[in-house]
């Protein structure tokens, strides 16, 4: 390796590692305060968390990477022009290509790492991410008694406290109603002050109450309309409930395995092809059955003569009451099939979304990957064109394209999945974008045209009137 390349891969690979820090670290930090709600008054532990951000990270590597590289390529290239470094290189006779070269093989590197993560880490990454948020999704937020409010956290339970202790232990004028089995408040007990623990490793709440009343309502077995009032006093009673609906239950992660967020390239297709051998069959089976349809019209004719040898009765089909037998055949046997082939409609309408679904994620998984490649080609030139280090300059123009790049692909993906454009074309049509001004910029770069300078704009136009 020529000095050069190592003074340029070592001017590359700091920004990028910060960069890519930096960037996934706001992609994530964005998703997870979108699902902040399912985190609140969980009290889960810190494994948990750590567990579930840390599947989300591996998860959003695709999406911050592209980033990433076009903010390095930025910071690079427009460092080496700010500081004359390029136009030093120029003078000693490299080119601009040359110059590009060391660091887009090593993007090239960064490329096929993106393409074999998305398809071996990113599945499992989704998987244990998903399912675990499932999982914190569906766990009880821990008991909070509030004071002055009923508090029905508790199975067959509501609890209402005046006053707690500052230890939050002690509570003082407890209501507790009873309403097990939707029978209504059947039961309410009244008690002056109490006490709470929890016991048995957090399994079992332990409420014991002091100086209160029991009331409670008692049906006739044999006479439903008869019913006792019962009233009880107590000193002190200890009640106990269950806390095992606090705890948070882990979900098999097979049961999330059908989303094709969880799936490999090789799983998609064989699903993909599977789904069209369905298609296909289905399609073959309707069609037969409409020939059968077609069929047992054109014969019938030939029925109604056998059974008219039996009777000895010429079959004419010219008469009225034939005609109208034949006509009322033919609509029903065609009314018959058009309804079969209008409720079928959207079930292959579905089937032709699942399909192109099953595309427009194989692709993604490849474009996504081509995206960071065709990142550095705008980067690059551009950085080396507007000549500006640092992150003031770089950081709008990557957020302004990695804006279009992002709208394009959202745009192209509903579009494919709509069914108005091809699927492949939905996927990569950001990619097309990228390409362009890629291309572009390289070619301007190479000759060294000064995009962002007034001046040239000046004399352009100063050109172009003096030929007019």
């Amino acid at each position: 390796m020529k000095k050069l390349d190592k003074l340029l891969l070592k001017q590359y690979i700091g920004p990028f590692a910060l960069t890519s820090a930096v960037v996934l670290f706001i992609f994530w930090s964005q998703y997870m305060i979108s699902k902040f709600v399912y985190f609140l008054g969980k009290d889960l532990g810190y494994d948990v968390y750590a567990e579930l951000f840390f599947w989300f990270a591996l998860a959003l590597v695709p999406v911050s990477l592209p980033l990433a590289v076009l903010l390095a390529s930025l910071m690079t290239y427009g460092s080496l022009g700010q500081h004359s470094e390029l136009t030093a290189i120029k003078g000693a006779g490299i080119s601009l290509l040359r110059v590009l070269r060391p660091v887009f093989f090593f993007t090239i590197v960064v490329t096929l790492f993106q393409l074999i993560y998305n398809d071996t880490v990113v599945p499992h990454a989704n998987l244990k991410a998903y399912s675990l948020l499932y999982d914190i999704k569906q766990t009880k937020p821990t008991m909070n008694l509030k004071e002055g409010a009923f508090y029905d956290g508790l199975d067959g339970y509501s609890i209402k406290v005046a006053k707690k202790d500052e230890d939050g232990i002690g509570i003082h004028d407890v209501i507790i109603y009873k309403h097990e089995g939707h029978r209504g408040n059947k039961e309410v007990i009244l008690a002056n002050h109490g006490k709470m623990e929890l016991i048995n490793n957090d399994s079992y709440l332990m409420l014991t109450l002091f100086d209160g009343n029991a009331y409670s309502e008692v049906e006739d077995k044999k006479s439903k309309a008869d019913i006792q009032y019962v009233h009880s006093e107590f000193d002190s009673s200890i009640f106990y409930f269950s806390m095992d609906s606090y705890a948070m239950n882990e979900t098999r992660e097979d049961l999330f395995m059908g989303h094709n967020l969880m799936k490999t390239s090789s799983q998609l297709k064989v699903e993909q092809d599977s789904l069209e051998k369905a298609m296909v069959d289905y399609s073959s089976m309707l069609a037969k059955n409409g020939e059968t349809q077609f069929y047992y019209r054109h014969t019938s004719h030939k029925n109604e003569h056998n059974a008219d040898k039996v009777t000895k009765k010429k079959y004419d089909p010219n008469t009225k009451d034939n005609k109208l037998r034949i006509a009322s055949s033919a609509y029903n046997s065609a009314s018959s099939f058009y309804n079969v082939l209008k409720s079928n409609a959207s079930r292959h309408k579905n089937q032709i979304r699942e399909d192109v679904r099953y595309t427009i994620d194989v692709q993604k998984k490849i474009s996504t990957a081509v995206a960071i490649l065709l990142m550095f080609m705008i980067g690059a030139p551009l950085g080396a064109i507007i000549k500006k280090g640092g992150l003031g300059v770089p950081v709008l123009v990557s957020v302004f394209f990695f804006v279009i790049y992002y709208i394009l692909t959202i745009t192209g993906e509903k579009m494919a999945k709509e069914l108005l454009i091809d699927p492949i074309l939905g996927t990569w049509l950001s990619n097309i974008f990228l390409l362009v001004f890629g291309l572009f910029f390289t070619f301007q770069a190479k000759n060294d045209v000064k995009l962002f300078d007034t001046d040239y704009y000046t004399v352009m136009l100063q050109r172009l009137f003096k030929k007019n």
